[in-house]
């Protein structure tokens, strides 16, 4: 964040309408930012100081080529992205929300505390049954922050060339360091399962010790969070890695009811005959009742409909009862 001294002549210079030092304010503010090695935040106040453009996003296209690939596959291991979900689109309990309001209450306040020889949160796990809103919660938070998220492509990042899935999680870091982010690593258990799984070789040992190598000497302003479905799997010294582990559990009936209420709110319906279906819902995620959520918005947007009908919410529930019902039995 600027410093407070710079923030008031900012503001000082634009009321009395001094441009020359409106100018100068504002460039020692993005120097000051690089300075903290925002170097997002600077070249995008750079762009809208010099081209009056309140665009605040920079082109995908300026990261792409930058970005690490795997040697093999010739594929980019992270993936840059501007996420446009904010806590509004959350649909949890106020015990979560105060625990990521205050995670980025300690990213915006990183010098305050490092001077105090303390550090913000750095390392968050989330972990719960899929479809639970863990990835959701990461979006949300790089957009409440204002930094873009860095998420690892572990289809990418997995390699069957002994110790080049190594390699790649260095080369992630290496990359992550140069800038702010959020480092999203989902499906986290695929490079953090515990060494004492007599099932596993030898190269998933590598790789969780390359992982803990890395994640000990990083040294960059991110955020790094990982989410997992299989948190019983993941090694002990990995849980140890991390300041807050935040579990995603199953939704309430009541926070269903919220959730729908929230991704209808642009359609007109009967809303609260959704409450009658919690007895055939109650295995549902947070992920299925979206799923119910765009059968129905689907189904009206095609009939050239702005209202939904009880049959719409009886259509759309019952399709998808029967996708979890197929899931609960593979799994």
């Amino acid at each position: 964040m600027a410093r407070a001294d710079l923030l008031k002549k900012l503001f000082s210079s634009f009321k009395q309408d001094d441009k020359e030092n409106f100018y100068k304010f504002a460039n020692e503010i993005i120097e000051d930012e690089r300075k903290k090695n925002h170097g997002i935040l600077a070249d995008d106040l750079k762009m809208i100081l010099s081209n009056n453009n309140i665009q605040t996003k920079r082109p995908m296209s300026s990261f792409i080529s930058n970005t690490p690939k795997d040697a093999d596959k010739d594929a980019p291991l992270v993936e840059v992205i501007y996420p446009e979900k904010y806590f509004s689109d959350l649909i949890t309990t106020e015990e979560k929300i105060t625990q990521l309001e205050q995670i980025i209450k300690e990213f915006n306040n990183w010098d305050v505390l490092s001077s105090n020889g303390v550090f913000p949160t750095r390392r968050v796990l989330f972990y719960g049954p899929p479809g639970c809103g863990k990835t959701l919660c990461a979006q949300a938070i790089a957009s409440e922050i204002g930094i873009p998220m860095l998420y690892v492509r572990f289809d990418a990042l997995i390699s069957s060339y002994l110790g080049e899935t190594a390699s790649n999680i260095r080369k992630v870091f290496d990359y992550a360091k140069n800038d702010s982010w959020v480092i999203f690593f989902d499906e986290f258990d695929a490079i953090g399962r515990s060494r004492n799984d007599s099932t596993e070789h030898g190269e998933i040992k590598r790789v969780v010790n390359a992982f803990l190598q890395q994640i000990d000497n990083y040294k960059g302003r991110s955020l790094i969070i990982a989410a997992t479905n299989f948190e019983k799997s993941l090694d002990y010294a990995i849980w140890r890695r991390f300041d807050e582990t935040i579990l995603f559990d199953m939704p309430t009936n009541k926070e269903r009811m919220e959730l729908f209420s929230l991704r209808m709110r642009n359609f007109k319906g009967p809303d609260h005959v959704f409450e009658q279906y919690m007895d055939h819902i109650n295995l549902f995620s947070h992920s299925d009742v979206e799923k119910v959520c765009q059968i129905i918005m689907k189904q009206c947007i095609l009939d050239g409909r702005k209202m939904y009908t009880k049959n719409d919410i009886d259509f759309a529930v019952k399709k998808q009862e029967h996708i979890v019902s197929l899931r609960r039995t593979q799994y």
